[in-house]
């Protein structure tokens, strides 16, 4: 008797033991790990990109983070957008992310009474400056070229025409400022060149972040993606009032 409750109670500290360390893998395996790129200045504070993993190093976030301040002193009187570049960070390489671009628009962008509202264009490129710099205001064709139906996204429409240095712009139809139902805050948009999605863009006007409102929200879908790598299932706006940072964050990454 004395040998089976030893056997026993070797089995149940064994039983224990493998329990402690399925819940010690199953605690790192929900472990997040920070990476941020480098600082840039902007208006009075900073920005930089930010990608969040699990611990087996899997991306599972990607955005921007930027300190108050830097809603400060934005740059006034340009033609065109405000083109801050931010470089994502060096130690980690999320596909098909190549770099992602601030802009700030002081006044707005076409069409007007949409999207004339000071608003940032956050711009997360799958091509990288050189290329981009190669998109001329010219490239009627390239612009226009429609994408295969299972890379456009339901009740997403792909409007004429492409800004330099950029791309075409894909705009939702369901956002309350192109359905009619409200005027521009947010919004998700798809852009393209050639044929192909070369960028993913959540717009938010300054009032909104200036108001500190907490935004969560679902990205629609193409039924496939071109290029193989980590792609969001929703954004979000958000501001940490101990840190002063906000985050403008693609989240959920699913790859494929």
């Amino acid at each position: 008797m004395k040998t089976a409750r030893n056997l026993l109670f070797l089995f149940a500290t064994i039983f224990l033991l493998g329990c402690e360390e399925d819940q010690s893998t199953e605690q790192e395996e929900l472990q997040a790990t920070e990476f941020t790129g480098a600082k840039v200045p902007v208006g009075d504070g900073e920005a930089w990109t930010y990608v969040e993993t699990n611990a087996s190093q899997t991306p599972i976030a990607i955005g921007i983070q930027f300190t108050a301040d830097a809603l400060v002193n934005l740059p006034t009187g340009s033609m065109h957008a405000d083109e801050f570049v931010l470089q994502l960070p060096t130690d980690i390489t999320v596909t098909p992310y190549d770099h992602i671009t601030l802009d700030w628009n002081e006044h707005g962008h076409e069409p007007m009474n949409v999207y004339d509202r000071p608003h940032f264009d956050i711009h997360f490129y799958f091509m990288s400056m050189a290329e981009r710099n190669l998109i001329s205001p010219t490239d009627s064709v390239q612009f226009n070229k429609p994408l295969a139906e299972d890379y456009l996204p339901s009740m997403y429409l792909e409007t004429p025409g492409g800004v330099p240095r950029m791309g075409a712009h894909i705009i939702d139809l369901m956002s309350p400022e192109i359905a009619g139902t409200g005027i521009f805050t947010h919004t998700f948009i798809y852009g393209k060149y050639d044929g192909e999605v070369n960028f993913l863009e959540p717009m938010v006007t300054k009032e909104t972040l200036d108001s500190k409102v907490a935004i969560d929200k679902e990205i629609r879908q193409p039924s496939a993606w071109q290029k193989s790598g980590y792609y969001p299932q929703r954004y979000t706006i958000d501001y940490d009032a101990s840190t002063q940072i906000y985050s403008i964050m693609m989240k959920d990454l699913m790859k494929f």
